[in-house]
């Protein structure tokens, strides 16, 4: 559950879209018509150079939801068809036969088992990245800022603002989960929906997200470029968050401009959890609308990335993707949010990409 620095910029400009599945009740009717046109996989550039292994392994993450779950209303080019649980569960068993790194096997798989039908709107594709930071489990001189657990009260009510919460409101009910060093750094994990903290004790804690405050949600990037502090075109995360260790003062009002505020769980796990409530995997998991694609849908991306640590400077960017997360900032149908990992790069990747493309959607065969 992830969100957006920017609004009207990145991660929250929509297009028109994938696929069409229920808006609130799983198994409902599509709730719109997709343009959408049959292809050949022979047809779709960079396919056959695609790691194909790499996004099967992802997808087969999906299976126990998927065989588990709810029939699924799908748009195709020939009008919505059901997919039940059990022909998930034979494409499921047919993913399973594949040999673990067998590429081969895996591209036959997703050749045999989907077919491929190109989305006829232009799409607009974002990235997104696990945050890492130092903190400890217990407060000292140096952890100071709490990291909290959703509280027993929180309803479905507005809750306390950012800004109560971070003066103190919480402190001493026992839901501190751990404490961090850095407040911006705190507040692009609750941005992303997760991250991960690197303990002082040794190891480190897995941060999921565990609800909201149920506070409107303003993007500061917005908020900086109405100061006049920036230009949008120029308004990228890792210019925000320049901006934001330069100006510590004037960062705490602007990052309580956003009211709302995100509580955290310990996962443990090792990687993060998406949405659907399966571990992400680093590029070929992808955040979409779950009211308009389906989570464990398979999406081509025909788009560009952001060259590591050159500005304004892009790159083809064409793989298969796993629909498996989601954010308040990604909505409508052509709307792709990649989960790019953690690291450096993916850092850089994520806060800079806000990319035109093409999506196809690879819809399950019916034997």
């Amino acid at each position: 559950m992830r969100q957006s620095f920017l609004a009207g910029g990145m991660a929250l400009l929509a297009a028109a879209g994938f696929l069409s599945a229920c808006a609130s009740t799983p198994g409902s009717a599509p709730q719109q018509r997709i343009a959408m046109e049959p292809t050949s996989y022979n047809e779709i550039a960079g396919w056959a150079e695609d790691r194909h292994a790499e996004a099967l392994a992802a997808f087969r993450r999906s299976c126990p939801k998927l065989t588990a779950g709810p029939d699924v209303a799908i748009a195709t080019d020939g009008g919505e068809k059901t997919i039940t649980a059990g022909e998930w569960k034979r494409i499921c068993d047919n993913a399973g036969a594949v040999k673990a790194g067998d590429a081969r096997g895996a591209r036959n798989f997703f050749e045999s088992n989907f077919r491929p039908l190109i989305i006829k709107v232009q799409g607009k594709f974002t990235g997104y990245f696990e945050p890492e930071m130092r903190g400890s489990k217990v407060p000292s001189r140096l952890f100071t800022v709490p990291v909290y657990r959703k509280p027993p009260d929180l309803g479905d009510q507005p809750y306390l603002t950012r800004s109560e919460i971070e003066a103190g409101a919480l402190k001493g009910k026992g839901l501190e989960i751990a404490y961090v060093q850095d407040p911006v750094g705190l507040f692009e994990m609750q941005v992303q929906g997760s991250g991960r903290i690197q303990l002082a004790e040794g190891g480190s804690m897995t941060l999921g997200f565990d609800g909201s405050n149920n506070r409107p949600y303003t993007a500061i990037g917005t908020v900086l470029v109405e100061m006049g502090v920036m230009k949008k075109e120029d308004a990228t995360w890792p210019a925000i968050r320049d901006w934001l260790k330069r100006n510590p003062q004037q960062a705490r009002d602007v990052m309580r401009k956003n009211e709302r505020y995100i509580f955290f769980k310990d996962t443990r796990t090792s990687a993060p959890i998406g949405a659907e409530g399966v571990p992400l995997t680093a590029q070929r998991s992808m955040a979409v609308d779950p009211t308009i694609t389906p989570y464990g849908t398979p999406v081509w991306i025909d788009t560009r990335r952001p060259v590591y640590r050159k500005p304004g400077a892009t790159e083809s960017y064409r793989r298969l993707m796993i629909a498996q997360d989601t954010g308040a900032a990604i909505k409508g149908p052509a709307r792709g949010d990649v989960f790019y990992g953690a690291g450096p790069h993916a850092a850089d990747w994520a806060g800079r990409m806000n990319s035109d493309g093409r999506a196809v959607v690879l819809v399950p065969n019916k034997n």
